[in-house]
């Protein structure tokens, strides 16, 4: 009887639930109480022999040793749990570490990169500008020579029309009147000459062209406002009136090139200098103090041409007024500070 008790609770200390590792350490002692309780049971009623009392006790024994045992493998699973803890935190500290580094490295990347696209931008709109600038002369340069070629086919055609009117004269006037018109005929032929040259209105918008290629804008506008007036259906009179603008402007009278502007874009709206004519209205505005008028002009110049030359320069004027208004507002602002 003692043998089978013993090897029953053998069985019992062999299956203990190692699933949860306190539950197991705190269960043994209540095994152990049991033994030991029925030990002396046994004893008092006299039933058990020395060799089942020695097993019992080695029972014990073993069941402690085993106790100690799982102890000592609970404590070391503490400690690679806490191993693994802090080698998980560390890794974790590792990680953040190296991503805040390459966002870092990414966000300084991305920000050279952006100053760099700028600084190819600025340096394109500053090709663009030269190049376009360069384009303008040399357009300018190409109509004032063919002003000037044509001038001189002009003053060609008129002499070669004078020599031969002269020898015709000469030919056919007895030699008395010859003498005459050789001593005294000089003066009538530059008034019959001046008449030419005003009644010619290729060759008064050319001298006008002239006069303005080599600033002088006051001749330009007189020559402007005569053809004007003088060939009013003629091809280029809406140039001219353009032109008589762009003189005041040149002039810096900047009032008179407003009202000039606004008489061509009355009678012309939708000839092809329109767009140049607000364009420089806009700027006469803002030369003399009104910009908030000059700024309604351009966006007006913006809106209307899109994709036209003026509607670039409208757009960096506007920049640029915006910039000396902000840089206006903060240069205030630091001296209320003061």
């Amino acid at each position: 009887m003692m043998r089978q008790i013993t090897d029953f609770y053998k069985d019992r200390s062999q299956k203990l639930d190692l699933k949860s590792v306190k539950g197991s350490a705190f269960s043994l002692k209540p095994s152990a109480l049991s033994l030991f309780s029925i030990f002396c049971l046994l004893v008092l009623s006299g039933c058990a022999s020395t060799s089942d009392v020695e097993n019992l006790k080695n029972s014990v024994t073993n069941i402690q040793v085993e106790s100690i045992n799982q102890k000592k493998e609970i404590a070391q699973i503490k400690t690679d749990i806490s191993n693994i803890l802090k080698d998980i935190t560390t890794l974790k500290e590792y990680s953040l570490s190296a991503m805040k580094e390459s966002q870092s490295s990414i966000l300084t990347q991305t920000s050279d990169l952006s100053k760099e696209l700028q600084a190819l931008k600025g340096r394109f709109d500053e090709n663009k500008y030269f190049m376009d600038k360069t384009v303008k002369d040399m357009l300018a340069e190409r109509e004032l020579q063919q002003a000037k070629m044509t001038a001189l086919e002009n003053e060609l055609k008129e002499l070669k029309s004078k020599i031969s009117s002269l020898s015709s004269e000469n030919k056919e006037a007895p030699p008395a009147q010859q003498d005459h018109k050789d001593t005294g005929t000089s003066q009538p032929d530059a008034k019959d000459q001046k008449a030419v040259n005003t009644t010619d209105p290729q060759k008064l918008y050319d001298d006008a062209q002239i006069d303005f290629k080599e600033k002088r804008f006051a001749d330009a506008r007189q020559k402007f406002e005569k053809f004007s007036k003088d060939f009013p259906k003629h091809l280029l009179t809406p140039n001219s009136f353009f032109w008589i603008g762009e003189s005041y402007y040149a002039d810096k009278k900047y009032e008179d090139a407003i009202l000039a502007y606004e008489t061509f874009l009355k009678k012309y709206p939708k000839h092809e200098k329109t767009k140049g004519a607000m364009l420089k209205q806009a700027f006469a505005f803002v030369e003399i103090g009104d910009k908030k008028t000059g700024k309604v002009l351009l966006e007006k110049v913006i809106e209307k041409y899109p994709n036209s030359h003026e509607a670039e320069l409208a757009e960096k004027k506007i920049a640029e007024l915006l910039s000396k208004n902000n840089a206006g507002t903060k240069s205030s602002t630091k001296k209320r500070k003061k």
